[in-house]
């Protein structure tokens, strides 16, 4: 793969009818290399972790572009496929919030010294985890006074109320975990998708156009 220039990568994946990075990723899977590096190899990060928030699962890869024109094409997939609008952190960081799963993409870019950029997408389950751990201690707390209270004015409806409190409000925690474990697993895909749409259109574009311009939030 090392000795493919640019320009033969995108030749030889127009004659095999796929992108050029659907061909890169099969010929570094070849080589035992994975461009989009994951949480398995974090060492070998070129950007590292982030320094704000956590990172449950990240994804990180080379954009024939520049840093800022890169960082606008990651954020845009990532708007388009989450139906999210994305806010800049400063001119090479951006950042998107799913409310409803309670997980932020924390989008980074540096530039590669060779024209391009290296981007990083992670994922940060800080929210949606702050939220199930409330939900757990409120309906515990709740569910243990009313089971507290019954046993203490001997109210056989009171105990049956707290205990069923306890195990429906458990039932919902237990949900909302498992949607925030699948929306990790969704938010992977989702970054991973943006990263090859993002190198697609790069290739793709004429030598030296750049990309739609937005209003930065």
């Amino acid at each position: 793969m090392a000795e493919l220039s640019d320009q033969e990568l995108r030749e030889a994946a127009a004659e095999a009818g796929i992108s050029p990075q659907e061909l890169r990723h099969a010929l570094a899977q070849r080589e035992g290399v994975d461009l989009t590096r994951g949480d398995a190899d974090e060492a070998a990060s070129v950007l590292g972790p982030p320094t704000r928030g956590a990172s449950a699962t990240h994804v990180e890869g080379p954009i024939a572009r520049p840093p800022a024109q890169a960082l606008a094409a990651v954020r845009a997939s990532i708007e388009r496929q989450t139906r999210r609008t994305g806010h800049h952190q400063g001119e090479h960081e951006a950042d998107l919030v799913d409310d409803d799963l309670g997980l932020t993409y924390r989008m980074r870019t540096q530039d590669d010294g060779a024209g391009g950029a290296l981007v990083r997408i992670d994922v940060d389950p800080t929210a949606g985890k702050s939220f199930r751990n409330l939900a757990l201690t409120g309906v515990g707390g709740i569910a243990l006074a009313i089971l507290g209270l019954g046993l203490l004015v001997g109210s056989t409806m009171l105990v049956l109320g707290g205990v069923s409190l306890g195990v429906l409000g458990g039932l919902w925690v237990g949900r909302r975990a498992s949607q925030l474990a699948r929306g990790l697993t969704s938010a992977r895909t989702i970054a991973a998708n943006a990263l090859m749409e993002a190198d697609d259109e790069a290739g793709a574009a004429p030598q030296g156009a750049l990309p739609p311009q937005r209003p930065s939030a």
